[in-house]
């Protein structure tokens, strides 16, 4: 292996590669310098201004700053105190780098670390001069984007007392967000608008089911105070409604349902309103009233809209404010935040090079796709690594992709029973209900028709019973069956022709034959299904063992089929974010909290740490309101 020691890298890096020189930003260091890097072999060596002494940095998210002092936590870069980094002002140690693997460091006690987040998306940092710096604002917390999580941030932390920024790249005049849907339970709406009692859900079967739902892997704490309090934070949201029941929702059922909201193994849920209505014509102008309403309950609180964050500042270890430009006069402008500093800038799907280097699921479920999404372009999470933090450990996720390619269509994302092009059954569509299952046909043939099949004597008990999670059919009123039943004649008298990619036939074998399945394959397809009817019939799934309460025959014809095609490339955004613990504080490459720094929304991680799996409609939306209220709580009352 061909090692160059840390110091002899640093000098015979190229000039200008990586580094942020904020001269003056705070006195009584006389400047800072802050390097990260694209990849681990970049690295570069500035000067600290008006100071003599050398600054070196190493080259990653982890580099140090000015003083030496590894920006991820209290104790040092990779390896503890007294590795790379060492303490401020003290003589490094030396690192060898692997020039044959530069995703790989080895400190001198021979531990090697790898840097798996290294990658040409990191990018660099940009370097604005001090005499660059037209203005100076201060205030307790500065929150970095004004959409669901940030708006909600800032009005918490405002109406708790505390003196907030909000800033936000948008003009304000034609400000946007998307969606609209916030998932929930237990609120003041859900008893007003559907009918069900506000404390009629546990929050610890939430948390159970969601956690199961997650093989675990969310972040336990972020879960447990969705589940208790959620609830009361949309309370709080919809204060800013004129008159809550004139707010809509995504869910309808008959209020003599007798509906079990458990299916299967876990829980699933009614309560998703609509932002965009009531007295707010879209979700954006909701955020905007939440800002506003923020600004009203803290005097000296301020909103910037075109204002654009550059670069995180950081005094060590800590970071303590943002500098932004503004895209009204493209002057920079300083932003120090006493108390913290919140990322709320929204996921990285137009980042494509982001996208396929961390959604590496989603892409070899891909391979000839180029992924891109509908969200923004990931540059606060790059803010967060250049200042130490790191991305939440992958499997990261994406609203779509690797665990939504489902059979949405007639009936929305029904756990019905689900045939790839072979004519075949291949998995419990109910597991997951049914999100994480979509993981299962995204990994079926990329030219694969995802077949849902149903029949004419049990399609009602089988639309009525479905989950309520996304995508599914979240209206099973009666009134919506008989919609279903006038559409369901249309089909019957297309015959052959279909309608809209739906089948009907009165036997299996002639059904298959619409649906282009011959020899073998249309064999396999009547087997399949009489099969399932046969399971069904029995409540004991023998091949994957569906629960037996997700299960319906099909053995009443006419038959229906609808013949859709795998999607696993539709994407709306990515969920994955920066590492956070409970307090959504962000963590560094030791998994250690990085003073001052903080990630909520879309640029938080901890929610969807397997894939998107949604046991409610809205439930991004729904994570994204609630944690940015408590974030804005939290801050506002730490000391």
């Amino acid at each position: 292996m061909r090692t160059i020691s840390r110091r002899d890298f640093l000098k015979s890096a190229a000039a200008g590669a990586m580094g942020v020189a904020v001269a003056g930003v705070l006195g009584a260091c006389g400047g800072e310098a802050a390097a990260t890097a694209a990849e681990a072999t970049t690295a570069a060596e500035t000067t600290a201004a008006n100071t003599t002494a050398e600054a070196s940095a190493a080259a990653a998210p982890e580099g140090t700053t000015a003083g030496g002092e590894a920006p991820g936590g209290e104790g040092g870069g990779p390896g503890g105190p007294g590795g790379p980094g060492g303490q401020g002002g003290q003589t490094t140690k030396e690192v060898l780098i692997d020039a044959s693997d530069p995703f790989r460091v080895t400190g001198e006690d021979g531990k090697t670390v790898y840097y798996s987040m290294r990658r040409t998306w990191v990018g660099e940092p940009p370097v604005i001069a001090d005499s660059d710096i037209a203005g100076e604002y201060s205030a307790d917390i500065i929150i970095v984007g004004a959409n669901y999580s940030g708006a909600n941030c800032f009005r918490m932390a405002c109406e708790k007392g505390a003196v907030c920024i909000v800033m936000d790249s948008q003009a304000e005049d034609s400000f946007s967000s998307f969606g609209g849907q916030l998932g929930h339970f237990n609120s003041q709406w859900q008893e007003k608008v559907l009918g069900i009692p506000k404390d009629y859900f546990d929050p610890l079967d939430f948390i159970d089911s969601y956690q199961l739902q997650s093989a675990g892997r969310a972040q336990p704490d972020l879960i447990r105070q969705f589940a208790h309090r959620n609830g009361e934070i949309v309370d709080w949201i919809t204060e800013l409604y004129d008159d809550v029941t004139a707010i809509t929702s995504q869910d309808a059922i008959d209020p003599d349902s007798d509906y079990n909201y458990k299916k299967g193994y876990f829980m699933t849920y009614p309560a998703c309103l609509n932002l965009g209505s009531g007295n707010f014509q879209s979700s954006g102008e909701f955020c905007k009233a939440s800002v506003a309403r923020g600004i009203e309950a803290s005097q000296g609180s301020q909103a910037f809209y075109s204002m654009s964050a550059k670069v995180l500042i950081r005094d060590g270890s800590r970071v303590t404010g943002v500098i932004a430009q503004s895209l009204e006069d493209e002057k920079y402008y300083r932003f120090l935040a006493k108390k913290g500093v919140v990322l709320a800038t929204g996921d990285f799907s137009a980042n494509s090079d982001m996208y396929r280097s961390l959604c590496t699921e989603v892409q070899e479920c891909n391979p000839y796709t180029d992924l891109t999404g509908a969200g923004w372009d990931g540059y606060g999470h790059r803010m967060g690594v250049w200042a130490g933090a790191v991305m939440e450990l992958g499997p990261r996720a994406a609203m779509g992709g690797a665990t939504s390619s489902l059979p949405m269509g007639f009936f929305g994302a029904a756990a019905g029973l689900w045939i790839n092009k072979y004519g075949k059954r291949y998995c419990n569509e109910a597991f997951g209900v049914p999100f994480v299952a979509g993981c299962q046909s995204a990994r079926q043939p990329i030219d694969s028709a995802i077949i849902q099949v149903w029949d004419e004597g049990h399609w009602r008990e089988f639309a009525k019973n479905q989950a309520l999670g996304h995508f599914n059919a979240s209206d099973i009123t009666e009134a919506k069956m008989d919609q279903y039943a006038e559409s369901l004649k249309e089909i019957r008298a297309a015959g052959a022709e279909g309608v809209k990619g739906v089948y009907c036939a009165d036997t299996l074998e002639e059904l298959a034959g619409y649906l282009g399945l011959e020899g073998e394959y249309a064999k396999n397809f009547v087997e399949s299904v009489q099969t399932y009817d046969a399971y069904a019939a029995a409540g004991r799934d023998e091949d994957y063992a569906k629960p037996a309460d997700m299960m319906f025959r099909i053995s009443e014809g006419p038959f229906y089929a609808e013949k859709l095609t795998r999607n696993a490339n539709i994407v709306l955004v990515t969920l994955a974010g920066l590492f956070v613990d409970g307090n959504q504080q962000c963590l560094d490459q030791n998994f250690e909290p990085i003073p001052g720094l903080y990630a909520t929304g879309n640029a938080s991680g901890g929610r969807f740490p397997l894939q998107y799996t949604a046991p409610m409609n809205g439930i991004s939306i729904g994570f994204a309101t609630v944690f940015g209220a408590l974030l804005g709580e939290h801050l506002a009352q730490k000391e």
